[in-house]
């Protein structure tokens, strides 16, 4: 191993292991705390603002694609199964291919790469749009879109994430985390809740030609992106770097119990989600405007939260707050499982949304952090294989055990999972900054 290698890796010396610099890590040292830059420092970054809106309007076509795309295929089915099956095709890229994209991340232009993605995902939604125009939708085509997109979301979730770093600088990465998250999941109750009234007047059609146009937002942010500073071409094959990545991971005392956590939220929780159809039909017995409700408060909590943690800054006991966003989820699973009440389980899904939200943007900001700007992409082609990449194994298991036991045993399986895993990371490896 050469010494850039082992640089990289975290071979070269113990100390290597810790968070960069000061309060990287999950607390600054006793009795100091961050300074509070603002709950909307990073948008006074222009680049980054832009980016943001662009965002924002994408994603809200982006979930009214999710609602069209989920009561189709529930409508061409009727099963529960197929749904996790579909939910299955979409999420398996990332699993496969999430390393490569690490590196893609670490090495290419990745505005390029975003523009790239972008375009292939707006030529997905013109075409669904015409295969429910004309008649041709089948449960396969469906399924064979879903693939395409999810090869070009492995691709984009890396590049994207490492975007905001060179956007805004290591002092708002917090904010600008926490920020996404809120524009994300504010796109998450606007999104369903006109997706909802458009399926009841248009038809899944209309969901799927507004996505489209929507890309068109992003797609112009990107290309009025200043030039990035270019990183260095490496000599060495792409799965050299895969290993690098993948040891430095494996070697850091902060990262791995991090993605386990991932992993956990992953499998067990955001199937709920994924089968937010099945449980609007057979629980709470409600139709397309009901459903884009329940998406809208799964929304509506993970921005409320992400807006509370970008108002926080870089507070202390970041490994604490994971904990109990995690244990918040598993309870939401819980009572949306018992809840036959449509206000009782919009409140549960609110409950879910923002324990999903500040789970994934404080998993997020202290893997960022822990990485050199070198391995960051790979870190976070790790975080995506863990917290997206294994939502398929998710989706296949709550499909199953809600077809064989039904809707509610799905959740409380869920919930059990996360809270067997939360017990499991506490005695293996704890994470940092958690008291004891």
């Amino acid at each position: 191993m050469t010494d850039q290698e082992k640089l990289e890796s975290g071979a070269a010396h113990p100390a290597f292991l810790k968070p960069a610099g000061p309060n990287l890590g999950v607390a600054p040292p006793r009795g100091e705390a961050a300074p509070r830059r603002g709950m909307f420092s990073s948008l006074a970054h222009r680049p980054f603002r832009r980016y943001w809106i662009g965002l924002f309007l994408s994603n809200i076509g982006t979930w009214m694609q999710v609602v069209a795309q989920g009561w189709l295929v529930l409508r061409l089915s009727d099963s529960a199964l197929v749904l996790g099956l579909v939910g299955f095709a979409g999420s398996i890229p990332t699993l496969l291919l999430a390393p490569l994209a690490g590196v893609a991340a670490d090495r290419a232009n990745r505005r390029k790469l975003l523009v790239a993605t972008q375009s292939v995902q707006m030529a997905c939604a013109f075409f669904l749009a015409a295969a429910v125009g004309l008649r041709f939708a089948s449960v396969p085509l469906v399924a064979a879109v879903a693939i395409v997109n999810g090869v070009a979301n492995a691709f984009t979730m890396p590049s994207h994430q490492s975007l905001f770093l060179d956007l805004v600088g290591r002092e708002d990465l917090m904010n600008a985390i926490s920020l996404n998250s809120m524009q994300f999941n504010l796109s998450r109750v606007i999104g369903p809740m006109i997706a909802g009234f458009t399926i009841a007047a248009f038809g899944e059609t209309g969901c799927f030609v507004l996505n489209g146009i929507s890309y068109l937002a992003v797609i112009a942010a990107l290309a009025a992106l200043p030039s990035l500073r270019r990183r260095r071409a490496s000599s060495r094959g792409a799965w050299v770097d895969v290993r690098i990545g993948i040891r430095f991971a494996r070697r850091h005392p902060l990262i791995l119990p991090l993605l386990a956590i991932a992993a956990a939220l992953a499998v067990f929780g955001t199937p709920a989600v994924t089968l937010a159809p099945l449980f609007a039909r057979k629980l709470l017995h409600v139709g397309p405007p009901g459903l884009g409700g329940m998406l809208s408060a799964v929304g509506l909590g993970a921005a409320g939260s992400a807006l509370f943690l970008a108002s926080l800054g870089d507070f202390r006991r970041k490994g604490s707050a994971v904990l109990f966003a995690a244990l918040g989820f598993a309870l939401s699973l819980v009572g949306l499982g018992l809840s036959r009440s449509y206000p009782l389980s919009l409140a549960f899904l609110a409950l879910l949304g923002a324990s999903m939200s500040s789970s994934a943007s404080l998993i997020n900001t202290l893997l960022q952090t822990s990485a050199p700007d070198r391995l960051r992409g790979r870190v976070i082609s790790l975080y995506a294989l863990a917290w997206l990449g294994l939502v398929p194994l998710g989706n296949l298991q709550a499909g199953a055990v809600a077809e064989r036991f039904g809707a509610a045993a799905a959740l409380f399986v869920g919930a059990a999972g996360i809270v067997l895993t939360l017990l499991a990371v506490r005695i293996v490896k704890p994470v940092p900054g958690v008291a004891s």
